[in-house]
C-alpha cells in the first residue's frame, strides 16, 4: 500500500499519470449519481405522480442544509488525524452510505411518496458531501505547481465525462442487451452500476496514490468563531471569489439546460432516440478536447481558457432552436451541436478547480492555516445550492409555461398534446436562459489576477514556509528561523491576496 508522502519532505513530489489516473478514477460513480438527478429522475418520479414543481422546491430546500453540513464536513476533514491521511478515511468510510441512498434514490416503490422523495434526496445529498469534499480536497493538494495542478483537474474532468458517458449507455445497453425499454427500469441499472464501481475505485485510489503530507497544526474543534474567521479570510482572497461566482453561474446555466435537456429532444424536436445517443457525442468529444483545452491554458493562462469555452457553449446553445424549422433533421442535428457543446464543456469544470486550488494557496500562506477542505466545502455548497436554485427555476417555470410531462409528445393541444407556449417554454429554457448565465460570468472571470508568474511567487513562498516549520519541528534552532518566517509575511498583497 502507497502511504502519505514523505514526512522527510514536506513538499509535494511530482505525480505519475498512473497516480493522477487512478485518483480520477474515484469521480466515475460520483459523476454517475450526479447526472440522472437532473436528467432522467424529473422524468422518472413525474412518470410516478410527483409534481414537476414541488420537486423543484424538494430539491432547492434540501441543499439548503448544505450550507452548513458542508463546511462542518470540510472543517472535520481538515482535522482529521490518521496513519493514511486526512481525506482518505472519509472516502473509505462514506462509500457504503452513498451506494445505499443512491440504490433507494434511483430504485423508488411503486406507490412513491412526497415524503419518501424528500427523505431519499436529504440522505444522498449528504452522503454525497461526505465523500465529495474530502475527495476534491485531496486533488487540490496533490500538487502546487501551476500547469500541473490543471493536469490533474483535466484528467478528473476525463473521467468525469467517461462517467457521463457510462450514465449514457447503460441505459442503452440495457435496451439492447436486455429488452429494457422503461425509463425507470434503466435507471435501476445505473444504480447497480454506481453499487458495482464504487467499492473498486475507492479501493485503487486508496491503496495506490499517496497523500500529501501536510505540516501539522493544531486540531481545532468546530466553533461558529472558527466558521466566521475561515470565511472572512475567504471572502477578502479576490481571485477565488471571483472565480467562485464565475463557475457558480455556469452550473446555473448548465444545470437549467439539463433539466430540460430531455423534454426539448422529445417534445421539441420530436426526437427522442436521438437524446442518448447526443449525450454519448458529447461525452465523447469532451474527453477528446481536454489536451486541446490543456495546451491553450498554458499558452494564454487558464482564465483566458475558460472564457474561451464559456462563448463556445453560447455559440452552440443558440444554434438548437434553430433545428426546429429542419424537422428532417431535427435528430441528427441535436446530435451534431450537442457533441460540439461537448467540446467545452470539459474545460470549464478543469480550469475552474484549478484556479481555485491556486487561490486556495493565498489564505494559507496569509493565515498560516491548511484550510483547503474548508474552501471546497465552501465552494461545493455554492455549486449545490445553485444547482438545486437552478432545477427550482427550470421545473417551476416549465409548469408556469404549462408543460405537462405525461402528456404524450407530437399531439397539437387540440389532440390533448402541449401547447405552444408549452414548447416555446421548453426552447426558451434550454438555449437563452442557460446562455445568459454563462455570458454574466465573463466580467468576473476575464479580470482574474492570479496569473502563473504570481501562483509560482505564492508557492515558493509557501513551500520555504513548509520547510521552515518542518525542520523547526525536527529540532533545529527557531531563533534561525525567525528571518525567514518573517520575510514570507511581506509584500503577500503584491501575490494577488485580494482585489
Amino acid at each position: 500500500m502507497v502511504g502519505d508522502s514523505d514526512t522527510e519532505n514536506p513538499v509535494a513530489k511530482p505525480l505519475s499519470s498512473a497516480q493522477i489516473g487512478l485518483y480520477s478514477s474515484f469521480v466515475v460513480p460520483l459523476t454517475i449519481v450526479s447526472l440522472p438527478l437532473a436528467a432522467y429522475l424529473p422524468k422518472l418520479y413525474g412518470e410516478l405522480g410527483i409534481n414537476l414543481a414541488l420537486m423543484g422546491i424538494v430539491l432547492l430546500v434540501a441543499r439548503v442544509s448544505d450550507v452548513v453540513t458542508d463546511p462542518i464536513i470540510g472543517t472535520l476533514s481538515d482535522n482529521t488525524r490518521s496513519r493514511i491521511g486526512r481525506r482518505k478515511p472519509w472516502l473509505i468510510f462514506g462509500a457504503l452510505p452513498l451506494m445505499a441512498t443512491t440504490y433507494l434514490l434511483f430504485v423508488p416503490p411503486d406507490d412513491v411518496s412526497l415524503g419518501y422523495f424528500i427523505a431519499v434526496v436529504i440522505l444522498t445529498y449528504l452522503a454525497f458531501t461526505i465523500v465529495e469534499i474530502p475527495y476534491y480536497s485531496w486533488g487540490a493538494e496533490m500538487s502546487g505547481n501551476y500547469h500541473e495542478r490543471s493536469r490533474i483537474t483535466a484528467t478528473r474532468e476525463s473521467f468525469r465525462f467517461f462517467g457521463f458517458l457510462l450514465a449514457a449507455l447503460i441505459p442503452a445497453i440495457s435496451q439492447e442487451a436486455f429488452g429494457v425499454t422503461e425509463l425507470r427500469d434503466q435507471v435501476f441499472f445505473l444504480a447497480i452500476g454506481i453499487c458495482a464501481l464504487m467499492p473498486i475505485v475507492t479501493i485503487l485510489a486508496n491503496v495506490f496514490v499517496p497523500e500529501p503530507k501536510i505540516p501539522e497544526t493544531p486540531i481545532q474543534r468546530f466553533t461558529f468563531e472558527q466558521y466566521k474567521k475561515g470565511f472572512r479570510f475567504m471572502v477578502r482572497n479576490g481571485p477565488y471569489v471571483r472565480i467562485l461566482i464565475g463557475f457558480t453561474g455556469t452550473v446555473v446555466g448548465t444545470t437549467v439546460d439539463a433539466v430540460v435537456s430531455f423534454f426539448f429532444c422529445e417534445y421539441v424536436l420530436l426526437a427522442a432516440a436521438s437524446y442518448q445517443i447526443a449525450l454519448v457525442g458529447m461525452m465523447i468529444s469532451a474527453m477528446m478536447a481536454l489536451p486541446g483545452w490543456l495546451y491553450l491554458s498554458k499558452r494564454i493562462g487558464k482564465h483566458k481558457t475558460f472564457v474561451v469555452s464559456v462563448v463556445w457553449y453560447v455559440s452552440c446553445a443558440m444554434l438548437m432552436p434553430l433545428l426546429y424549422f429542419v424537422p428532417d433533421w431535427s435528430g441528427g442535428g441535436f446530435i451534431a451541436l450537442q457533441t460540439l457543446k461537448g467540446v467545452c464543456a470539459g474545460a470549464i469544470g478543469a480550469m475552474a478547480f484549478s484556479m481555485a486550488a491556486d487561490a486556495i494557496d493565498i489564505d494559507t500562506i496569509k493565515s498560516g492555516e491548511p484550510r483547503t477542505a474548508f474552501y471546497l466545502a465552501t465552494w461545493s455548497a455554492a455549486q449545490k445550492i445553485a444547482a438545486a436554485f437552478a432545477s427550482f427555476l427550470g421545473l417551476t417555470l416549465i409548469s408556469l409555461f404549462g408543460f405537462d410531462a405525461t402528456l404524450e409528445a407530437g399531439l397539437s393541444q387540440a389532440e390533448g398534446g402541449n401547447t405552444n407556449l408549452a414548447l416555446i417554454g421548453i426552447v426558451l429554457l434550454y438555449t437563452v436562459i442557460p446562455s445568459c448565465f454563462y455570458l454574466v460570468t465573463l466580467p468576473w472571470i476575464w479580470s482574474y489576477s492570479l496569473t502563473e508568474e504570481r501562483q509560482s511567487k505564492i508557492r515558493e513562498r509557501l513551500e520555504r514556509r513548509q520547510i521552515a516549520r518542518h525542520d523547526d519541528l525536527a529540532g533545529v534552532n527557531e531563533a534561525s528561523m525567525k528571518p525567514i518566517a518573517g520575510s514570507l509575511d511581506h509584500g503577500i498583497s503584491d501575490a494577488g491576496g485580494s482585489e
